[in-house]
């Protein structure tokens, strides 16, 4: 009985997990990223301060997703929401780059 109750709730949690819609871009970014870039009083470069986000921009998005995903200097790895997927990181990255170029 043990292992067709595991069984169960590891096919419910796959069908959740499944069933999960990607946060946006903006979405991410205000729950989580704007903690760091949202304001000239914190530690990463501000959103829409295209002259903090030059050089970074032209590292390539591939590189500021790296770094989104894996943690870069002080900024901690899915800035530090673990539960991040790729995709809502990439969103992310994507939604600030967006809004600094």
């Amino acid at each position: 009985m043990k292992s067709f109750k595991f069984t169960v709730a590891i096919a419910l949690a796959l069908i959740s997990s499944a069933t999960h819609a990607a946060m946006t871009g903006k979405e991410v970014y205000t729950e989580v990223c704007s903690m760091c870039h949202g304001t000239i009083m914190t530690i990463g470069p501000t959103i829409g301060n295209k002259a903090a986000w030059e050089a970074r921009i032209k590292q390539g998005e591939n590189v500021l997703f790296k770094h989104a995903l894996q943690g870069y200097k002080q900024m901690p790895a899915r800035g530090g929401m673990n539960t991040l997927t790729d995709e809502e990181v990439q969103n992310a990255v994507q939604y600030m780059v967006s809004h600094s170029q």
